[in-house]
């Protein structure tokens, strides 16, 4: 039930600021093919988030490959909470009943390849309002003068592999997420709904 009430709180800042009286909700920036990463692995993660003094904790298993960009969240005690498929220029979601709101798909693959991507694909896909200034292990996302996003990588991040940690702080929402990669794996050339049968492991 922790989560229930946790992805609620995360949920209402990004989907509904202006009922809470505080901002409007963040933009999302652009969002590239999944392809365009360069990337094909399976990364088992532990997610972190912090948000009004409290720590909320989740296992994903997020997959990157030529063709697909899957994302599948669970309770620490495996229960499957969400799973995001971006394909073939589709997004598709589902969420447990334990999610009372809508999960904000589109933005939560944005975060992903804010982090992961390579710089140059992300340069050629943040113009107008958006651009991305990256130093030895920092990526801030600005939208126009305003930063909006922060990724803080390990001292000793070298991509994503095992061991492999990094933050993302989003300003508006005063929202950390730390992100710890617990397990890499080689995918085939071709992912597809077959490739999760580790997720829930």
């Amino acid at each position: 039930m922790v989560w229930r009430w946790a992805l609620v709180a995360v949920l209402a800042t990004l989907a509904g600021c202006q009922m809470l009286g505080v901002r409007p909700s963040p933009p999302v920036p652009p969002l590239l093919e999944p392809g365009s990463g360069g990337l094909n692995v399976q990364l088992n993660q532990r997610m972190t988030l912090s948000m009004d003094g409290r720590k909320h904790h989740m296992v994903m298993v997020v997959s990157f490959s030529p063709t697909q960009t899957r994302m599948t969240g669970f309770t620490l005690t495996g229960q499957r909470l969400l799973d995001i498929v971006q394909e073939g220029g589709r997004i598709t979601s589902w969420q447990s009943e334990l999610v009372d709101r809508d999960v904000p798909a589109r933005w939560l693959l944005s975060q992903m390849q804010l982090a992961y991507w390579p710089e140059e694909a992300l340069q050629q896909a943040y113009h107008g309002p958006w651009s991305l200034r990256q130093e030895a292990r920092e990526r801030a996302l600005y939208l126009e003068d305003e930063l909006v996003v922060m990724v803080s990588y390990a001292a000793d991040f070298g991509g994503p592999e095992a061991g492999s940690q990094l933050t993302i702080k989003h300003h508006r929402m005063a929202l950390v997420m730390a992100i710890e990669t617990l397990k890499v794996k080689e995918l085939a050339a071709r992912s597809g709904p077959d490739n999760m049968s580790e997720a829930g492991q």
